[in-house]
């Protein structure tokens, strides 16, 4: 006796299939599962391919030859790339010569190109910030040390003014001409 296998098979899918449908919660369990296996395998190939052939098209876009034509369809100049264009483009834009306020032009005063202007640009604004911290700097340290310098000034003007031991003195341990006189009695 000899056993066909496909027989068995196509057997034991058929009983799989009709368990499968009679049970609801098992038929659901199975399809998500199908669901999510199909899916996943279109996610993992069919992602690859498209994001493949956007590449392609986008790279032969740029690189495939065309040439300018007038408004009577006749054909101008020599055919180009849209890759060659673009970096044609941006050379210009950066070689354009541009006056003191960056703006295009030509004449009196428009002798550098808006890359130099751009650096410049940058340059002084960078400098503009620094600049403007070591003069903050200086001016905090400026008013420290006359703020100490003032303080000095008036404790010695007052020392020689009112001729009393403040307490202030006493905790400060001045020895100036007030401690010649009398000590202060009582709290003020």
């Amino acid at each position: 006796m000899e056993l066909d296998q496909t027989r068995i098979e196509d057997a034991i899918v058929r009983e799989v299939a009709d368990k499968i449908i009679g049970e609801e919660d098992l038929y659901n369990r199975v399809k998500r599962a199908v669901d999510e296996r199909i899916d996943a395998h279109f996610k993992k190939t069919a992602d690859a391919q498209i994001r493949s052939a956007v590449e392609s098209a986008i790279t032969e876009g740029f690189e495939r030859s065309y040439q300018r034509v007038d408004s009577f369809g006749q054909r101008q100049g020599e055919p180009t790339t849209i890759r060659a264009e673009l970096e044609k483009m941006i050379g210009g834009y950066w070689n354009t010569k541009v006056d003191k306020s960056g703006k295009p032009g030509s004449g009196y005063g428009v002798d550098t190109t808006r890359a130099e202007w751009m650096m410049t640009q940058l340059v002084a604004a960078d400098f503009q910030g620094e600049m403007k911290q070591h003069v903050v700097n200086l001016g905090g340290t400026l008013k420290d040390k006359l703020r100490a310098e003032l303080h000095q000034t008036v404790n010695k003007l007052l020392s020689e003014v009112f001729l009393v031991n403040s307490a202030d003195d006493q905790v400060a341990r001045r020895e100036d001409r007030s401690l010649i006189d009398p000590k202060q009695t009582g709290k003020a």
